[in-house]
């Protein structure tokens, strides 16, 4: 029984040794959390919608200029730029294709790369979008978009693409109160986006107190090629129309269209500015935010 428990005591002693095993243990440990740290940020799909109306699976041109303008949205999202349009120009009017990309303006440059590589590769594979002549597809890190028309400095609005909502199951307990705070606060919020200066992005947070122990939090952007009034006009759509059939009275709401965001909830959602991708000055030819 002695030697029984001197082995014990031998085994307690190694394994509270940081013996090379154990190190190796808690090396692989280190490495799945932060796996599923990681995991957890990946991009989250929201919802897409694709036109009815499709090119042949034999207009290779068409859909190659596709193949393209998603390569450039790409790349261009590496490099730390939230925003970018482009043009390419096919062989006839008719096979021009026009895109570009928004993230969500306190995303991390990383994710934001990693969020339109994902939505391109989705346009590109997708039954649905495949081979559809214009779609627009949201994460909620990003959206991006393209159409055989231009679309740059425009705002659009349903039939078209008709937008996407997203509300908490939740009511509020206070609702006439609460839907004051809200749509003052988002109208702030929307307010602060659209005045941005030139060449910023359209994007702005806001935080105001339900309770002393609560807080709502709202976030607003926009395309940062429309202009200040096209932008408020957008938000106001979301905020005035869209938003009371879906979302008033609930815990939080989301409604995405393919000029403008808006989302609010009563805990923080949106991440600190200093970590959002750097900004780069606007150019006609392939507009960088």
């Amino acid at each position: 029984m002695e030697g029984h428990s001197q082995k014990i005591d031998e085994l307690t002693h190694a394994l509270a040794m940081p013996s090379s095993f154990n190190l190796i243990f808690f090396f692989l440990v280190s490495i799945l959390n932060f796996s599923i740290t990681t995991k957890a940020e990946d991009p989250h799909f929201l919802y897409q919608v694709c036109s009815k109306y499709k090119f042949t699976a034999n207009n290779t041109t068409y859909q190659n200029d596709i193949h393209t303008l998603f390569s450039s949205l790409s790349s261009k999202a590496t490099y730390n730029t939230e925003f970018y349009n482009n043009t390419v120009t096919g062989k006839t009017p008719s096979d021009t294709v026009y895109g570009l990309y928004m993230c969500r303006g306190d995303i991390p440059s990383e994710l934001c790369g990693e969020c339109v590589e994902n939505a391109t590769q989705r346009l590109s594979t997708n039954t649905e979008c495949s081979h559809s002549v214009a779609a627009v597809m949201w994460y909620d890190e990003c959206m991006v978009r393209y159409s055989n028309t231009s679309f740059f400095s425009r705002v659009t609005v349903a039939p078209g693409y008709p937008g996407y909502v997203l509300a908490s199951p939740t009511n509020v307990t206070d609702q006439q109160s609460f839907n004051r705070l809200l749509y003052q606060t988002l109208n702030q919020t929307a307010d602060e986006a659209a005045n941005a200066p030139i060449g910023k992005k359209k994007f702005a947070t806001k935080e105001a107190a339900i309770s002393i122990f609560q807080n709502l939090y709202c976030l607003a952007q926009c395309t940062p090629d429309l202009s200040p009034k096209d932008c408020r006009s957008c938000l106001n759509g979301l905020i005035n129309s869209d938003l009371p059939r879906c979302c008033a009275g609930k815990q939080g709401g989301q409604v995405v269209y393919p000029n403008c965001i808006i989302r609010f909830e009563i805990y923080p959602f949106y991440r600190t500015l200093e970590s959002a991708p750097a900004q780069a000055p606007h150019s006609n030819s392939g507009g960088i935010v």
